[in-house]
């Protein structure tokens, strides 16, 4: 009998690896790059929503100008992009001592504006095959 039983949860584990129970259920790879005002951007994230607000969302960071976001699921998307440069912190409080004794502040990097030309588009990711998205924003 225990034997007949063991045979049972292999057929229903198998079964829901099949049939993508568990797991990220479809959709395709969309990858890309994203420049502000021409400079690829340092850090981020990518997010694409459906635009009729139905259906869950997909987002993917951005390292060195380059995104990937697994799993999309296909159809008419709005495309929103935050990021830019980090914040360069002291490393230590004995040098934000020796900044602050000089006058000097830890640089603050650039940040794409929520209002930034190309922010907020709709694009529309097909079924096929990966798809390449190359964001090209500016400020206005």
């Amino acid at each position: 009998m225990r034997f007949d039983l063991c045979f049972l949860v292999i057929g229903f584990v198998i079964l829901a690896q099949l049939t993508g129970c568990g797991g990220k259920e479809g959709g395709v790879t969309v990858s890309g790059k994203v420049t502000f005002d021409g400079k690829p951007v340092p850090q981020g994230y990518v997010t694409l929503a459906p635009a009729d607000g139905k259906g869950p969302s997909a987002g993917g960071e951005i390292r060195d100008g380059q995104f990937t976001i697994r799993g999309v699921l296909p159809g008419e998307k709005i495309v929103s992009v935050t990021g830019g440069e980090p914040i360069q912190h002291a490393q230590s409080s004995e040098e934000l001592a020796q900044m602050a004794a000089r006058g000097e502040r830890p640089k603050q990097g650039w940040t794409i504006p929520p209002n930034a030309k190309g922010n907020n588009q709709r694009v529309t990711i097909s079924a096929e095959g990966g798809q390449t998205l190359n964001l090209e924003l500016t400020s206005r």
